[in-house]
């Protein structure tokens, strides 16, 4: 018997109206999310705002929590590209800096830019996970992401004699999860009333005094 094989056929234009929609699906549930929290949203309320059927969101996105972790990663990046912040090319070319001095000032840079686009959905999702079991399981998720990227970064930091005597990239790896963290942001920013710029100059005083070469 002969094998029938089918062509597959794809529509540059079909592809693009789906990305669009994906892209209006994610803006729409960011805006409801910080406006009156995640528990509080729901997907139809989502589809609503977005202008789209119910149905096209979960074509788009399997559950709430799926919805939540591309919010945040559109965030991250800029638009709607899932890629880790370990993969951004500001934080690979603080990998790859080796003067200790723009390496810091270049990290500084970076985070406050990342923490003013993502700062208040990293609150809410923070706030989320709390109560609600998806969103703990895409923060959990989240966090083991931030982990694996402050590693890297104190392994960087360990090659380019960048460490404190007698202290190792394990320790410079907490340091710097605490440091670059959402919620450390969240204070500075938050509960001590300084605006983003006020956050970067700390940030990076403190990383100066903290590694040097």
């Amino acid at each position: 018997m002969t094998e029938k094989v089918r062509r597959q056929y794809r529509s540059p234009a079909r592809e693009a109206a789906a990305l669009e929609t994906r892209a209006r699906v994610s803006a729409a549930a960011a805006e409801l999310f910080l406006a009156q929290g995640y528990a509080s949203t729901s997907v139809r309320a989502v589809a609503q705002r977005a202008k789209v059927a119910e149905k096209t969101v979960y074509l788009q996105f399997e559950n709430k929590g799926e919805l939540l972790k591309a919010v945040v990663e559109a965030a991250i990046g800029g638009g709607d590209q899932p890629m880790p912040v370990s993969e951004r090319d500001w934080f690979r070319q603080v990998l790859d800096e080796a003067d200790p001095d723009q390496k810091l000032r270049l990290l500084a840079r970076g985070s406050a830019a990342l923490h003013q686009r993502t700062g208040r959905l990293f609150a809410m999702a923070r706030g989320a996970a709390e109560v609600d079991q998806e969103a703990a399981a895409q923060w959990a998720m989240g966090k083991r992401g931030h982990a694996r990227a402050m590693a890297s970064l104190a392994e960087s930091f360990h090659q380019h004699e960048m460490i404190p005597a007698g202290r190792d990239p394990e320790w410079a790896k907490n340091v710097l999860y605490v440091l670059l963290g959402p919620e450390t942001w969240q204070l500075v920013t938050g509960e001590l009333g300084h605006d983003d710029t006020a956050y970067e100059q700390w940030l990076e005083t403190t990383l100066r005094a903290t590694f040097r070469p």
